[in-house]
């Protein structure tokens, strides 16, 4: 857990040594964005789990949201946004609870924070990282361990740029509850491999306004 924690730290010290200049008003853009991927539960641990429900199953994850970004410098942008997010997992009950090879399911939904920054690369690629909130709602998981808490996205992609509209594709992976709020012994994530697509609106920035006034 340690560890996780000091991961968490170094990501957000990295992004924060490389940006050069603190101005959160240049070149703000906000939007939209879903995304939809597979998921699978998986424990960080090789040690044998008596009460384990399995194997799991993967099924599919879905999110969308609003976001809000701004540069911090010359090539590093920062995003956060707010999401409704659902997973669906399978399992099934390992004998000696039953013999029989079935499959189950069950969903859960949360309300997700992420926290990004994106080092932009030539022609609009980009490469991200950043962490994500999770809270769970009323229907929160049964066999799987509550996802809430400090998870980490990691990701790549591409800006188009219409005047002054800006569409996104990013295929990246999220790891959920890497330091959870209230921890479990030996306690199990949640990976969520998938593509995210979002449109957003480049607002001016005070100098293209001035640029635009001056040649008035």
């Amino acid at each position: 857990m340690k560890k996780a924690i000091l991961f968490l730290l170094i990501v957000f010290s990295y992004a924060g040594s490389c940006a050069q200049d603190q101005q959160f008003d240049r070149d703000i853009m906000t939007g939209v964005y879903a995304s939809g991927g597979w998921n699978m539960p998986v424990r960080l641990t090789t040690k044998y789990i008596t009460e384990e429900t399995s194997p799991w199953h993967g099924y599919e994850s879905w999110s969308t949201g609003f976001k809000l970004s701004g540069m911090l410098s010359e090539y590093y942008r920062i995003e956060i946004a707010a999401c409704y997010a659902g997973h669906k997992i399978g399992f099934e009950l390992s004998p000696p609870i039953y013999n029989e090879k079935n499959i189950y399911t069950e969903t859960f939904r949360t309300i997700s924070i992420p926290v990004t920054f994106k080092r932009y690369l030539k022609n609009n690629f980009f490469i991200s990282a950043g962490t994500i909130v999770d809270f769970a709602l009323q229907d929160k998981p049964v066999r799987l361990d509550t996802q809430t808490g400090f998870g980490l996205t990691i990701g790549a992609g591409r800006e188009f740029r219409i005047n002054s509209f800006v569409l996104d594709l990013a295929p990246g992976v999220d790891l959920h509850s890497v330091v959870p709020f209230i921890s479990e012994d030996n306690q199990q994530r949640l990976v969520v491999a998938g593509l995210r697509i979002g449109l957003s609106y480049n607002f001016p920035s005070a100098a293209d306004v001035e640029n635009v006034e001056n040649k008035r």
